[in-house]
């Protein structure tokens, strides 16, 4: 078993357990069956945990860093979806479903910064799951806050530029120092260029 996998996910019990609406025991159960199975990683800003067009095998877990999630679309452009910063699990939990049929991907996900945690194997994941009613509850009300938070960009994307760069802030608080301008924009549908634009606006209040 994996001390230390346990010892840095012990620092964010009472955090995620509140944000998942379970208690910090289940937590810590959750944490005790995924330990033996948890790999220490670590890799550099621009290298892929996840690359577009092969089968998702890995769920990743990152107690230092940051990493991004997002997709390629038809003409080109680069679609940021998430950001995962200490603390959370790293993965595009779409393509982990798709990987059960060996589908490819259809996301990428990408250190933004040099990163470190644990990596797990998503079909050993699965199986501990299915043996386990604890994990099974932990990994449900894990997806339900998942989806509200994707509930909550889908609504932040009908708001004007300047409310998705203000609700950017509240949700990842410090992240704007820690990653580049570009992949902000990104994360906010708006050009590099209208970005500087917010953001002298902001500098001039």
């Amino acid at each position: 078993m994996s001390n230390a996998f346990l010892e840095h996910r012990a620092k964010y019990r009472e955090e995620v357990s509140r944000r998942y609406g379970v208690t910090p025991e289940l937590y810590d159960e959750a944490s005790r069956l995924l330990a033996p199975l948890a790999v220490p990683f670590s890799l550099r800003k621009g290298e892929f945990l996840q690359r577009i067009g092969t089968p998702a095998q890995y769920v990743h877990w990152l107690h230092s860093g940051v990493a991004r999630t997002g997709f390629i679309t038809e003409s080109g452009n680069e679609v940021t979806l998430h950001f995962i910063t200490d603390g959370e699990p790293v993965a595009a939990h779409d393509d982990l479903l798709r990987a059960r049929d060996a589908q490819p991907a259809l996301n990428f996900v990408v250190a933004e910064t040099a990163i470190h945690g644990y990596r797990l194997d998503w079909a050993e994941v699965s199986a501990v799951y299915q043996q386990n009613s604890q994990l099974r509850d932990y990994y449900l009300a894990a997806a339900q806050n998942s989806i509200i938070e994707q509930s909550r960009r889908l609504y932040l994307n009908a708001s004007p530029a300047q409310g998705r760069l203000n609700a950017f802030r509240r949700e990842y608080p410090g992240l704007e120092q820690r990653i580049s301008q570009k992949v902000v924009a990104s994360f906010l549908g708006i050009t590099p260029q209208y970005m500087s634009q917010l953001l002298r606006q902001d500098g001039s209040k």
